[in-house]
C-alpha cells in the first residue's frame, strides 16, 4: 500500500489493511513521512510500515512536488528487489508511482480513491496544473486492474464506465456500542453546565463548514460547541473563537477517543459545500459516525451527504454557509428532542442495515480474491 502521509494512522488506510492481515494477506505500506517523529520502520496491528523519511512542509505546493519526485525515487529504489503481487495506490498522488511498480514488477494495481484529487488540490493549485492531473488520472486508470471509490458518486465521476467497488469510509459498529453510564460521566465532565452540545472534530481549514458553524452557534444561548483537530488555519478558528463563551478547543483528538464524542453529541452538522466537486461528492468520516453512533445530522444541500441523510431520514439540510439556516435548525433539534430522538434512531437502523465497516469489509474481501 501506497500513501503520501506518514501513516500516523490514516484511518481508512488502516482499517482496509487491517482487513487484508486478518484475511491472511502480508500488507506492506509504504508511506512518506514529511518530517514527523515517527519510526522509519514498525508493526502496527500486524501491518509492516515502512517510512521513507523527505523533509516537506504541508500546505506549500512546490514543497510537495519536490518531496513527492523524491518520495518516487526512494520507493523505486527501495523496492526493486521486493516481490510483491499487488500494489494498493491510496489517492491520485500514489497512482503513478502505483502503474510504474506495475511496468517495472508486474504487480497488479489496485486504485483506491479517497477524493476527487483534482477538485481538492484546485482550492491552493491554478488551473493550468489541476486540470493535466484529472487528465492524467483518466489515462492512468486504463492501466488498472481494480478500482475503489469512498462514494458511489466519486466512482461515477472518477471511472465513468470503468467497473468500480464502493467502499465508504463507514465505521465498526462495536465501536460506537458504549455503555450508557461512560457516555453521560463524560459528556458531565466536558458539558458541566448540561448544554446543547455540539461536537465537530476534524481538519482544521477556513473552507470547511466549519466557520459557519461557529458564527452560527455563537448566536445560540444555550448551544455549546467543542471543536478538536488541528490543520493549516488552526491559527485563524483559534482567532473566531475568542471571547466566545460557549465554544472551545479540544486540541488534537485520538482516534480511538471519536466514537464517545460523537456519543455526546446532540447533533453532528456538515453541510459540505456543493460547489466543490470533491466535498459535493464525499460522504465524511463525521457522517458515517454520526449513523454509527444514531445521532442526528445536519448535512449540506446538493451533495452526497444530502443524499444518505434523506434516504434514512436522519436529519435535517442546509445550504454551505447558511448561517441562519444552521441556527434555525440548531434551535430547532433543541427544542424538540423528540425529533432529535427520531432521527438518531433511524440513523443508526441505516448504518446497521447499509453503512457499516462489515459490509465494506465483505466488498474489499471479495475485490481482492478476484485479483
Amino acid at each position: 500500500m501506497l500513501l503520501t502521509n506518514p501513516f500516523r494512522p490514516d484511518p481508512r488506510v488502516h482499517e482496509e489493511a487491517k482487513v487484508l492481515v486478518e484475511a491472511g494477506y502480508d500488507v506492506t505500506i509504504l508511506c512518506w513521512n514529511r518530517g514527523e517523529d515517527y519510526p522509519e520502520r514498525e508493526f502496527v496491528d500486524g501491518i509492516k510500515v515502512i517510512r521513507i523519511k523527505i523533509p516537506a512542509s504541508y500546505g506549500k505546493p512546490s514543497d510537495f512536488v519536490k518531496g513527492i519526485a523524491k518520495f518516487y525515487l526512494a520507493s523505486l529504489n527501495l523496492l526493486r528487489k521486493e516481490k510483491f503481487d499487488i500494489v494498493h495506490a491510496n489517492d491520485f498522488d500514489t497512482l503513478p508511482l502505483a502503474i510504474m511498480l506495475k511496468k517495472l514488477h508486474g504487480w497488479k494495481v489496485v486504485y483506491d480513491a479517497h477524493d476527487h484529487y483534482s477538485s481538492m488540490i484546485a482550492d491552493v493549485l491554478p488551473k493550468l496544473v489541476t486540470k493535466p492531473v484529472r487528465i492524467m488520472e483518466k489515462k492512468l486508470i486504463k492501466y488498472t486492474d481494480a478500482n475503489i471509490a469512498a462514494t458511489e458518486e466519486l466512482g461515477r465521476l472518477i471511472f465513468g464506465t470503468l467497473p468500480f467497488t464502493t467502499i465508504m469510509n463507514a465505521k465498526n459498529l462495536k465501536d460506537y456500542n458504549l455503555p450508557y453510564d461512560k457516555v453521560q460521566e463524560f459528556r458531565e465532565k466536558v458539558n458541566p453546565e448540561g448544554k446543547f452540545l455540539i461536537v465537530y472534530i476534524g481538519i482544521l481549514k477556513l473552507w470547511t463548514p466549519l466557520p459557519s458553524i461557529i458564527e452560527a452557534v455563537k448566536g445560540v444561548q444555550n448551544a455549546f460547541l467543542l471543536i478538536g483537530g488541528d490543520g493549516p488555519h488552526k491559527k485563524e478558528i483559534l482567532d473566531m473563537i475568542k471571547g466566545t463563551k460557549n465554544i472551545e478547543y479540544l486540541g488534537w483528538v485520538n482516534k480511538k477517543d471519536i466514537p464517545l464524542y460523537t456519543a455526546i453529541s446532540d447533533v453532528i452538522i456538515l453541510p459540505s459545500n456543493p460547489n466543490k466537486e470533491y466535498t459535493r461528492v464525499a460522504v465524511a468520516n463525521k457522517l458515517m459516525e454520526a449513523l454509527a453512533a444514531g445521532k442526528p445530522i445536519i448535512a449540506g444541500k446538493n451533495t452526497a451527504g444530502e443524499n444518505i441523510v434523506r434516504e434514512c431520514n436522519a436529519g435535517l439540510i442546509c445550504m454551505f454557509g447558511d448561517i441562519e439556516c444552521l441556527r434555525e435548525k440548531i434551535e430547532y433539534l433543541m427544542q424538540n428532542p423528540e425529533e432529535r430522538e427520531k432521527f438518531g434512531k433511524n440513523a443508526r437502523r441505516c448504518a446497521e442495515k447499509k453503512y457499516n465497516w462489515e459490509i465494506m469489509r465483505s466488498r474489499l474481501l471479495k475485490l481482492y480474491s478476484k485479483l
